[in-house]
């Protein structure tokens, strides 16, 4: 009888035993999960843009993760992000506008939004590119609203999958 609780209070104790390490491993990996580098988005239109239109595109390029090649057979991914080809930066645009580049996205869906200066949407279009292993073409021709501003900026964007926040961003500093 005796031998009999001695068995059974070791059997919980491994068991407990066993439970406590599963925890601390998936506490552990859920740490690690959290310190991938993910680059701050700005919050308002100052942010992004300076005080007068430049030659150049204003924003940051989320850059992919590279996974490293597993063997002779590993697929290589070429193009994978979003590159805009028009309008060029320090553009006049007007409605309706055609935004035309090369993409390699998740789900193929690129999103294009016109901004003014106060941060208001005036146009929103969608395009479709490719998912997989090399990068196509995309264009969309977006109609906006007019706007007392005179700049403004185009943010091209691949939606996440999992809460639709923007991936690959491409911001164009442009003017009305």
């Amino acid at each position: 009888m005796n031998n009999l609780k001695t068995v059974i209070l070791l059997v919980i104790i491994f068991v407990l035993a066993i439970a406590g390490i599963y925890y601390l491993y998936q506490t552990q990996v859920s740490k690690n999960e959290n310190l991938l580098p993910y680059p701050s988005p700005a919050t308002t239109f100052d942010d992004l843009v300076p005080p007068s239109p430049l030659a150049s595109p204003i924003g940051i390029s989320n850059p992919p993760r590279v996974q490293p090649e597993a063997g002779a057979d590993t697929l290589s991914v070429n193009g994978i992000g979003i590159q805009v080809e028009s309008p060029q930066a320090s553009s006049v645009i007007s409605s309706p506008l055609t935004v035309t580049g090369n993409a390699n996205v998740f789900d193929g869906k690129v999103v294009i939004k016109i901004i003014d200066s106060d941060g208001k949407v005036l146009g929103k279009g969608e395009a479709v590119a490719c998912m997989g292993y090399n990068a196509c073409h995309f264009d969309a021709t977006i109609s906006f609203n007019s706007t007392q501003s005179e700049a403004g900026i185009i943010q091209v964007y691949n939606p996440s999958g999992v809460d639709g926040s923007p991936k690959y961003l491409q911001q164009i500093l442009v003017r009305f």
